[in-house]
């Protein structure tokens, strides 16, 4: 902790007493620096936070402006206080600069005639050297149990809970376009401005910016926002950036490395013919357990895709589910997720619209072995589209996921066997009756609008209606028969015909 003023006027060997009415507040500000000058102005020679010891020979003790003038240039430089010796030039603190500093909020103390201003410089230095020991050892104990939390493969905002914790306020990393990659706590607003601000004062203005240019994390800044001393959140800012810097070019890089594990269980659910021991392989490899719930989502980033979207979905997911991996599939992004408790997916949904509000992201789930994943993988790639306002969850239990569900059975093979007597026709006779069953589907079994659709009288759509029934030995008038014959077309065309 960095030496306060009211520490400072604690130390009886000082004799220092205030001259000036001041809050409690005030005294709680830290003494960064002790500086003596006798110029009318010495803000130039300043950085902020010293203790300005003085005696006051540059001014008359009546003049009024030249000591307003004084206080207003020190409070505009962020002064701590002014430390003012008695009973060389001036036999007390004139009522000047008292009235002036008050005005200003600016605290003048007493230093008695007995005290010289060396004694004081030499207490701040030695109480400022303890501080920085301690800062040290501080910063490096942070810096062990960052890189013991990432040993274990804690979340990233669990780093930057850490991080907080150890400044006494917030942290966040932001990318360059300021957008927040994860925060602690969540869902904090950052200005950007105040972020470079505070890169370009060294963290004065409570904002303390670090580029994370380690690593290869380039592009993105650890941010620290507290009122503890600028030179504590310092080190300790310093010590965490090049850690948070190694853990998050880490997940940067992780999408390529798993690329070709995850691809193998992409190709395994969405290949039906894949065998379910092939598949639970495949997700074993991946670093998932075949038996453990499983979250799947599914997002069409707009306009279009990058790594820095790809890292605040993973991230924002692993608030809920620590297990996440992800893989691109055309312009889809599909993420695979496990490790929580209860209503993960209701979980995730709610993180989701808080964190990446407007985006076209599905949300599917649980599912509790390898089969399932394939059914609420199927259902989820029925539900995305780039039009989606927000992000949704998408149904359990659609046609979509039952024709998932029995394709990995052995249904491909028997929805062609429905099928394969209107298939010989058409191929013997050049017909229409695929065609024809498949829009009289579509349309859900509306004569009228089937008709239009393709462009036929409805004694010929009739026609071929009745030959359709005749060739399947099944009545189209019967609703089992139109939902067999739709999950016929769904599974035959999943087989790629």
């Amino acid at each position: 902790m960095a030496l306060s003023l009211d520490q400072l006027m604690a130390e009886t060997v000082l004799e220092l007493s205030l001259a000036t009415p001041t809050s409690p507040d005030l005294m709680k500000r830290a003494v960064r620096w002790v500086a003596s000058t006798e110029l009318v102005d010495p803000a130039p020679f300043l950085r902020g936070g010293e203790l300005l010891l003085t005696t006051g020979a540059f001014i008359q003790a009546d003049d009024q402006e030249g000591w307003r003038t004084f206080a207003s240039r020190l409070k505009h430089k962020r002064v701590t206080a002014v430390g003012f010796g008695c009973g060389l030039t001036h036999a007390d603190v004139p009522r000047a600069l008292v009235e002036s500093a008050t005005a200003v909020d600016l605290p003048v103390l007493v230093v008695p005639y007995s005290v010289p201003f060396v004694r004081i410089s030499e207490f701040v230095a030695d109480m400022i050297v303890a501080d920085r020991f301690k800062d040290m050892g501080r910063a490096s104990n942070l810096a062990a149990e960052l890189a013991q939390l990432m040993s274990n493969s804690a979340p990233l905002m669990t780093l930057l809970g850490r991080i907080a914790e150890e400044i006494g306020g917030e942290a966040a990393i932001l990318d360059i376009d300021g957008r927040v990659v994860s925060s602690w706590p969540l869902h904090q607003d950052w200005r950007m401005d105040l972020v470079l601000q505070g890169l370009a004062t060294s963290g004065t203005t409570g904002y303390h910016a670090v580029p994370l240019d380690q690593a290869g994390a380039h592009d993105h800044i650890l941010v620290g926002r507290t009122e503890m001393a600028v030179e504590s959140v310092r080190m300790a800012m310093s010590a965490a950036a090049t850690l948070v810097a190694i853990d998050l070019t880490r997940r940067l890089q992780e999408e390529p490395s798993n690329a070709t594990r995850m691809a193998a269980v992409l190709t395994g659910l969405t290949d039906w013919t894949t065998p379910t021991p092939t598949l639970v392989r495949a997700l074993r490899v991946a670093g998932f357990e075949s038996d453990v719930p499983t979250v799947v989502l599914l997002a069409a980033p707009k306009p279009a895709f990058s790594a820095g979207y790809s890292l605040r979905l993973r991230l924002a997911v692993e608030q809920v589910l620590p297990v996440v991996r992800s893989v691109r599939s055309g312009e889809l992004l599909v993420l695979f997720a496990q490790g929580g408790t209860g209503d993960t997916t209701g979980e995730v949904l709610e993180v989701l619209r808080r964190e990446m509000p407007g985006r076209a992201i599905v949300v599917a789930g649980p599912a509790r072995d390898a089969e399932e994943i394939r059914m609420v993988l199927a259902s989820a790639r029925a539900s995305i589209t780039e039009e989606l306002a927000r992000p949704q969850r998408s149904r359990a239990f659609d046609l979509t996921s039952i024709v998932a569900a029995a394709a990995g059975r052995g249904g491909q093979h028997a929805a062609r066997e429905v099928l394969q007597p209107l298939i010989d026709h058409d191929a013997k006779a050049d017909g229409q009756l695929m065609h024809t069953l498949r829009t009289y589907l579509r349309l859900d079994a509306r004569q009228h609008a089937t008709a239009e659709a393709l462009h036929v009288h409805r004694n010929t759509l009739r026609y071929r209606l009745a030959q359709i029934g005749k060739l399947l030995e099944a009545d189209l008038d019967s609703l089992d028969t139109l939902v067999i014959c739709n999950l016929a077309f769904r599974l035959y065309d999943a087989a790629g015909h």
